[in-house]
């Protein structure tokens, strides 16, 4: 059994608000003690969860109450609806945090323009997802345009135009540019909320500090600029992920699958 605290804090809420739905009649305590203690069952969590987040969503107590109590056809319907407010309150916000997203990218793309090549620096970086392609085992040519060409047709050969961030993830743990032309490695594309019903695996870019460094598309200039980033990070006790993201600098595609300067971050390990 537990205590009204500890049932509280499970569901993230408050003791105020466990007394208040049980005079309200919406949620009621597993049993009482003859001292008034209210104790709960575990099982009661998933109903309350339930509660909760019908009121988030906006719906009165007598709203959710009908719910509870109504068991014909009725309680579909509004629970549709609900599911209907809840898709396009997620609709609303993926376009206001593209847009958020796109912004800070162009501000930095400003303060970048600074930096010169093969300058190790440490930059911040918004939260993005990518499409992503099956991954390849090496960084030959032939395997990077025969991936490059197979990722674009299942996606759409319009996206290569979109403005939207592109380019690789390799595997290369501790930077090591000796790992580089045989790494693992997918291409990558930002995804575009127009396009977010495609059925393509996606992967996340964690929003936080990247240590990045901008090289020529080579394999020559990718293996200096690795060598550049592991002296940084040590020289700065960094410590990184082992993803290599090898973001394209500009949209105009022209070398291998990317633009003629690349990005390479890897995340700092906090």
């Amino acid at each position: 059994m537990l205590k009204i605290s500890e049932m509280a804090k499970l569901a993230n809420t408050t003791r105020r608000t466990l007394i208040f739905y049980d005079e309200q009649d919406v949620f009621h305590p597993i049993e009482r003690s003859s001292s008034g203690y209210r104790y709960y069952k575990y099982e009661q969590l998933y109903e309350l969860l339930f509660i909760l987040s019908m009121k988030d969503m906006g719906l009165s107590l007598n709203q959710i109450k009908e719910i509870q109590n109504d068991s014909s056809s009725k309680i579909i319907d509004e629970l549709i609806n609900i599911q209907e407010a809840v898709d396009s309150k997620i609709t609303e916000l993926s376009k206001v945090e593209s847009i958020v997203s796109r912004k800070i990218l162009e501000e930095t793309r400003i303060s970048e323009l600074v930096i010169e090549n093969y300058q190790p620096v440490i930059v911040k970086r918004p939260r993005l997802t990518f499409w992503c392609s099956r991954e390849a085992v090496s960084c030959t040519e032939e395997e990077i345009a025969e991936l490059f060409s197979e990722f674009y047709q299942q996606l759409d050969k319009l996206a290569l135009m979109d403005g939207n961030q592109s380019g690789f993830l390799a595997d290369v743990p501790n930077m090591d540019s000796k790992e580089y032309p045989e790494a693992a490695f997918r291409v990558i594309k930002e995804t575009a909320t127009n396009n977010s019903g495609k059925a393509m695996p996606k992967i996340e870019k964690i929003a936080g500090e990247y240590v990045a460094v901008k090289v020529e598309n080579s394999t020559m200039g990718v293996c200096r600029g690795l060598d550049l980033l592991k002296v940084f990070c040590g020289n700065h006790k960094l410590n990184v992920t082992d993803d290599m993201w090898q973001i394209n600098e500009k949209d105009d595609l022209t070398n291998k699958g990317g633009s003629d300067y690349l990005w390479l971050e890897y995340l700092i390990k906090k």
